[in-house]
């Protein structure tokens, strides 16, 4: 699962069940393994779920910065206050969101989007991916000249 062979991609449109259960697409669940993390997304706008191996990674990232800087301190407690190991799906593929985390990060909401995001799956309202796709669409003109601008950096000049 190292090395670049793990990538989460694709969409999928899903909602809670009435106890907070989502159902995991099966091909994310191959790829998360049987027992995973479930957390806050960087932004806190969404529910990041990352395989294990992910998590611990991610971990070791904010270990680096620094343990004396106040507010990377702050974000920290918010984010492990969040965050749950040893997560797991049931036999019909659906994993309990952990109330915590869906009340702050998802509200009221029921119908959700979830989405590979590369190296974990991102779980979003719909109301707010819809929201999210149309400003993406508003900056796409300039997210793609500054795009351009990173290629012809990356060329090197005769």
């Amino acid at each position: 699962m190292g090395n670049g062979t793990l990538r989460f991609i694709g969409s999928f449109c899903h909602s809670l069940d009435t106890k907070g259960r989502l159902v995991i697409p099966q091909t994310f669940r191959e790829k998360l393994g049987e027992k995973f993390c479930v957390a806050p997304s960087y932004d806190f706008k969404s529910i990041a779920v990352y395989p294990t191996e992910m998590w611990e990674r991610r971990n070791e990232e904010y270990e680096k910065l620094g343990k004396l800087n106040p507010a990377l301190n702050r974000y920290l407690e918010q984010f492990y206050a969040l965050s749950y190991d040893e997560q797991s799906c049931d036999g019909q593929g659906r994993v309990l969101l952990p109330v915590n985390i869906r009340q702050k990060i998802l509200g009221e909401e029921r119908d959700v989007e979830i989405t590979g995001a590369n190296d974990h799956i991102r779980v979003v309202a719909q109301s707010v991916s819809g929201s999210s796709w149309t400003q993406f669409n508003d900056e796409l003109p300039a997210l793609l000249e500054m795009i351009a601008g990173l290629e012809r950096k990356e060329t090197p000049e005769a």
